[in-house]
């Protein structure tokens, strides 16, 4: 049985994040009602496959900090990521991975392509499901739909890049086709053809060739995702798999899979990574088995439609 004095920094990290929720929860009282929804973005999509990197539209004025966004990121986020979203507090070193530095502008979770910013709706949805396997928690069930947009605005203000520039086109994700065996085979092909074991390993369990030596941005050392955990970061749905790979992960050495890699392929490859996973093999497995003329997987609502 483990103990707090086996893991006394984990420990130190729930007992704060106990204790952090529960202050916030009492401050979300008085300063959720009062939280102002910025205006919504562009809703416009482009595809970023086959076609050339257009620079970035200037935006001359971002919207500003509300004070219900304010008090938002003081409850619920300066613990971790600092007042200036620097992500180098006391409790930082407790916490895997270490909280991001939204100065840096290095943003890992987005549908625009990689080197482009994210949505205001990319942010938002970070903030709502949370990070998966990670001491990012979710908040949106905490908080009310209209105060997430408040706290995405406030790490806006705190990467310079907001102020002169406007994320690029997200990436146009269509339905994800039936999963088949055969496409999870195929998969595999894209695997070793695109050199992904070399740091994710032959079997995808995060031990490539490559994988100790990896670091990140600020120089931290970086472990290549074990995919037969079946936790995923960027979620669990295979839509959230392939926009994964398809825009990298920005800050750590994850690059985006060329932009001539066909659909089909990345279809193909996120079914083979959804094959890898152990806690998720019967559910293969009934999707193998199904008809070809029906989704389980619309129906059952299996997490990674």
């Amino acid at each position: 049985m483990c103990t707090s004095d086996a893991f006394p920094g984990f420990a130190r990290s729930q007992a704060r994040r106990v204790v952090g929720v529960g202050l916030s929860a009492l401050l979300l009282l008085g300063c959720a009602a009062r939280s102002e929804e910025p205006p919504a973005t562009s809703a416009s999509a482009a595809r970023f496959f086959g076609g050339s990197r257009r620079p970035a539209t200037p935006r001359p004025a971002r919207a500003a900090s509300t004070e219900g966004g304010a008090r938002l990121y003081a409850a619920l986020c300066s613990a971790c990521h600092g007042d200036e979203g620097r992500g180098d507090t006391a409790l930082a070193g407790d916490l895997h991975p270490t909280p991001a530095d939204f100065g840096r502008c290095n943003f890992k979770y987005r549908t625009t392509p990689s080197g482009s910013l994210p949505r205001r709706e990319d942010l938002v949805r970070t903030l709502a499901v949370g990070i998966p396997g990670s001491d990012m928690p979710s908040f949106g069930a905490l908080l009310p739909a209209n105060a997430l947009p408040a706290l995405a605005l406030e790490v806006e203000a705190r990467c310079d890049r907001f102020a002169e520039e406007s994320a690029e086109a997200p990436l146009a994700i269509g339905d994800p086709p039936l999963y088949e065996a055969d496409s999870a085979a195929r998969g595999r092909a894209v695997f070793v053809r695109e050199r992904c074991a070399t740091c994710h390993g032959d079997g995808g369990r995060g031990d490539g060739v490559v994988s100790r030596a990896l670091r990140d941005l600020r120089g931290r050392s970086v472990r290549p995702r074990d995919y037969t955990r079946g936790v995923f970061r960027s979620g669990f749905g295979r839509r959230d798999i392939y926009r994964a790979f398809s825009t990298g992960l920005d800050g750590t050495p994850m690059p985006a899979v060329p932009p001539s890699v066909p659909v089909s392929d990345r279809w193909d490859l996120t079914h083979y990574l959804v094959s890898l996973s152990d806690g998720r093999s019967r559910a293969a497995r009934l999707l193998e088995s199904a008809p070809s003329w029906f989704d389980p997987a619309r129906s059952w609502g299996l997490p990674w439609r």
